[in-house]
């Protein structure tokens, strides 16, 4: 340990040079700097911390009192002994009031004044002690409030002590409302499933597997990936929200299923149709074996639009892909769309496919195959989605800035629980396929990403049991009197 550093303050030159002896010869590890004016004692105590400071209440220019008002500015919380002289008990208690931790009449009883100056040596080493703790205590209380990780600490009593901005930005439960509060009241089930949370008892790496659990919290369920290490307080808890891993996982699964139903049913049609052409025990006339190479021709181009989908998705998520900017009409191109797909839909007579157009041109800048495909998806899902039939209205509403092209069709609708999810990657409507829709499920994710980087936007509303409006939203660019022959294309970053 260091040595302890005492300071004495005195006008009296034989009590500097006398006392100073007296305590050295009681004490050990100490050292003792002298000043013979709070003037010079000041000058001192600017350039040193000490553990304890002796002065006479009675000096001088600045007397005791005085001194230790600047030593609380300088060094607050500093002991300090003030020796008073006898009958000045009124000064030493005025001392005592102004904060000095012990008063010494003279003349000196030399062991009651070492007792005394070693209890302010040892409380003013606590008080450092305390105080780098505290500075510890915070320096890491503000890395836990920066970590992505949410961290909660359990005391023994089964109580929250803390919880840090991360855990309550991942269960949405504010630090007010959990500090202090039963484990089992904030996370629902903890009692039973907390003790099945691997808790090690020296923090580190791989310390302990991290075990994933459910919560419902406000009606939400999260699943949390929890791990713990133990400590004289509590246990401190550090999770990770691993709910949206958990829903692509299902997703995923779901689209392996549904892709694999998407490649199975045209396989077995082609492979099928194909033995069938094979076969030399029947007696196939032009007209079936035509019908036959139709159906592989048509069974081959659906797994050539499942690929073409999945790839493109691929492009999507690497940044691969490469989109044109092109100046190009909407209008014109809306139109064409229509007409297309009202030869693709010719077989639904209950379904009537519209266009409006407020104005004959409205002119975007953007990549015209891909806004093409986009347009072509959300109308085929219209007619898709309306078995019953109804109207399909693709409808073109410029304004001063933008653009928009809303696709409405009066077909099943979408819950609105439902509405925010379509976009997701993998996510079908009709997952079980329970309405006769098939697909990947990959067509609205590759229609938002699309527009997305053509600078729009694509939204939904939708009212389950009434239809849907599909809306895509571009910026406008300028009309121009005459249009010159489109521009070389400009290849832009996905």
């Amino acid at each position: 340990m260091n040595e302890a550093r005492v300071l004495l303050v005195d006008d009296d030159a034989a009590l500097l040079e006398a006392l100073p002896q007296a305590i050295l010869l009681r004490m050990d590890g100490i050292s003792i700097d002298t000043a013979q004016s709070a003037f010079d004692a000041l000058e001192r105590i600017r350039e040193v911390d000490y553990d304890a400071i002796v002065t006479d209440i009675k000096m001088p220019g600045m007397d005791g009192l005085a001194l230790l008002d600047e030593i609380d500015k300088i060094r607050p919380g500093t002991p300090t002994l003030l020796i008073t002289g006898h009958g000045e008990h009124d000064l030493a208690v005025q001392a005592l009031r102004g904060g000095a931790y012990d008063f010494v009449a003279k003349p000196i009883d030399r062991d009651y004044f070492i007792a005394s100056l070693e209890r302010a040596i040892k409380m003013r080493r606590l008080d450092r002690e305390v105080d780098r703790q505290r500075i510890a205590l915070q320096r890491h209380a503000r890395v836990l409030e920066h970590v992505d990780d949410g961290v909660f600490l359990v005391d023994p009593a089964g109580l929250v002590q803390h919880w840090n901005p991360a855990a309550a930005a991942i269960t949405g439960l504010a630090a007010m409302t959990v500090l202090g509060h039963a484990a089992d009241d904030v996370l629902p089930g903890w009692s039973a499933v907390g003790p099945t949370v691997p808790v090690a008892s020296v923090p580190g790496p791989g310390s302990t597997e991290a075990r994933t659990l459910p919560f419902e919290i406000d009606g939400r369920e999260i699943w949390l990936s929890i791990s713990g290490v133990a400590f004289e307080d509590g246990v401190v808890y550090a999770f990770r929200n691993l709910t949206e891993e958990r829903a692509l996982d299902e997703l995923k699964g779901e689209f392996v299923a549904t892709v694999s139903h998407e490649l199975r049913t045209p396989l077995a049609a082609i492979y099928g149709s194909a033995q069938t052409l094979l076969r030399r025990d029947i007696d196939l006339d032009d007209g079936k074996r035509r019908q036959l190479l139709e159906v592989i021709a048509q069974e081959s181009e659906r797994l050539s639009r499942v690929a073409a989908d999945i790839l493109l998705a691929n492009n999507l998520d690497s940044g691969r892909l490469q989109l044109e900017q092109r100046r190009l009409d909407i209008s014109q191109l809306a139109h064409d769309v229509v007409e297309g797909m009202r030869s693709v839909h010719a077989d639904r007579g209950d379904v009537s496919i519209e266009v409006t157009l407020q104005e004959t041109h409205s002119f975007v800048a953007g990549d015209e195959d891909k806004l093409r495909q986009v347009l072509i998806n959300l109308v085929d899902n219209a007619v898709k989605y309306s078995p019953d039939g109804g109207t399909v209205e693709v409808r073109i509403e410029p304004n001063s800035t933008n653009v928009s092209v809303s696709v409405t069709d009066q077909g099943l609708g979408i819950p609105i629980a439902e509405q925010q999810r379509i976009f997701g990657k993998f996510y079908r409507v009709d997952p079980q396929l329970s309405r006769g829709v098939g697909g990947t499920g990959l067509g609205l994710y590759i229609c938002r990403e699309l527009v997305r980087r053509m600078d729009g936007c694509l939204t939904v509303t939708s009212r389950e049991g009434e239809g849907s409006t599909f809306v895509v939203e571009l910026p406008l660019v300028a009309t121009r009197a005459a249009e010159p022959e489109p521009p070389e294309a400009v290849p832009q970053p996905a």
